[in-house]
């Protein structure tokens, strides 16, 4: 397919392309409570390709780009004709000029992945029963769930001289736990893993089972007020993408964005922990074939790194880096157990959301806990609405960690002062 791209590329005189070929591979499992109702086996092939058009508009040098898909089966006119589309629609595109990433050929590289041992298949089925280990009561248990074993060939090749191949690993999938007494209730789990984690999937699954207990159980809504409020799990994954994004160059260069390097991104007076984040790599390289490493975000609380794809990058005069997807949160002092006492823990939402502009975060409350002194109320209904830029001050995360494939860090941070509807 790559022969037959480049072939139409010169025919229709395109100089400046990119071409990112994927193949997928991927072992399927569905499941209806304990039972593997289907599975199946997937392989894929498709071509992302980007075509670069220079001009000039009122003196001012420009290079747009356009992109198309190209699909396996596709015919050599067929594709051809993509690529000429996109070519003409590539010259409504103003962007400012820019040079394109210039790179090499490189060995191909495979990402170090436990899922690699064996086949898709297999690392389906384990993962199947890390997922089933945790389903063993009567009253709760898991109703259905999806399990996606994925290998992904990765090659990029541009006419600046680019040419890298990678292949990652990826399991991930989602499930349903259900409760039918004293009221059916049903909730929604999703998992994302670079390795067989089968151990945090177990655990998840056990979370989750209790959760859907406990809020069949829930009958009263916290009252209104203000909390020192406990998120756990994928929402301080959730409450951490503010300041990847935040440091982000197309942010920054279209002013959506005040942060540069040194900047105290907590603000000056911190009274609890100081964040300590580091960029991480889901792959060897980006999506323009440029060498990805990890990279330190955020040390002490000053912002150590403005980050993202090589055109904004040289727009704001510093070194492309690519665009990162995971991020390690490095902090952790208080033990689960010390740091919920006198908080509200939500546990579960029905979405639970960051405004990366704002800083603000919130959602609607599926199940919580509320720990008093006189013991913990299991809770249901209201809302929770906070703003982290006027909270980070007093940030303070558990000793537990928490890993999936776009995060790694403490389990839980405690926030002061978030205001909760009943």
């Amino acid at each position: 397919m790559r022969d037959i791209i480049l072939n139409a590329l010169q025919a229709l005189d395109i100089a400046n392309y990119q071409i990112e070929s994927t193949e997928t591979e991927s072992a399927e499992l569905f499941f209806i409570q304990k039972t593997l109702d289907m599975r199946r086996t997937k392989r894929t092939t498709g071509c992302t390709v980007t075509v670069y058009r220079d001009f000039e508009a009122d003196g001012v040098k420009f290079r747009g780009s356009s992109q198309t898909q190209i699909f396996e089966g596709m015919t050599p006119d067929e594709i051809r004709g993509r690529i000429k589309d996109a070519f003409f629609a590539a010259q409504f595109v103003k962007n400012p000029f820019y040079e394109l990433y210039a790179g090499k050929k490189e060995a191909p590289v495979e990402m170090p992945s436990t899922l690699a041992d064996r086949s898709l298949e297999e690392d389906a089925l384990v993962m199947a029963e890390a997922l089933f280990a945790a389903d063993t009561a009567e009253d709760a248990f898991i109703n259905s769930a999806e399990i996606f074993a994925i290998k992904s060939r990765v090659g990029i090749l541009s006419s600046a001289g680019v040419d890298i191949a990678y292949t990652r690993y990826e399991v991930k999938g989602e499930f349903v736990t259900q409760c039918k007494i004293p009221q059916d209730v049903e909730q929604f789990f999703q998992f994302d893993y670079a390795d067989l984690n089968a151990e945090a999937l177990t655990a998840k699954a056990k979370q989750a089972i209790a959760a859907v207990r406990d809020r069949a159980s829930a009958q009263r809504s916290p009252q209104a007020g203000t909390y020192s409020v406990v998120l756990s799990g994928d929402q301080v994954a959730t409450i951490m993408e503010y300041y990847a994004e935040r440091a982000l160059a197309p942010y920054v260069y279209a002013h959506y964005s005040d942060w540069a390097v040194g900047k105290q991104v907590q603000g000056e007076d911190v009274q609890g922990e100081k964040l300590d984040l580091t960029l991480l790599p889901l792959a060897p390289y980006s999506e323009e074939g440029i060498p990805m490493v990890a990279r330190p975000l955020v040390k002490d609380g000053e912002l150590q790194l403005i980050y993202g794809a090589n055109r904004f990058c040289q727009y704001l005069g510093i070194e492309p880096t690519g665009y990162y997807e995971r991020i390690g949160v490095n902090n952790g002092t208080v033990a689960l157990d010390d740091l919920r006492r006198g908080c509200l823990c939500p546990v579960s939402f029905s979405d639970f959301q960051m405004d990366a502009f704002t800083g603000h975060f919130g959602g609607e409350i599926r199940l919580a806990y509320l720990y008093t002194e006189d013991g913990v109320q299991i809770l249901t209904g209201g809302s929770i609405n906070g703003s982290l830029p006027e909270k980070q001050g007093n940030l303070v995360f558990s000793t537990e960690r928490y890993d999936t494939l776009n995060y790694t860090g403490p389990f839980a941070v405690k926030i002061e002062g978030v205001e909760v509807a009943g």
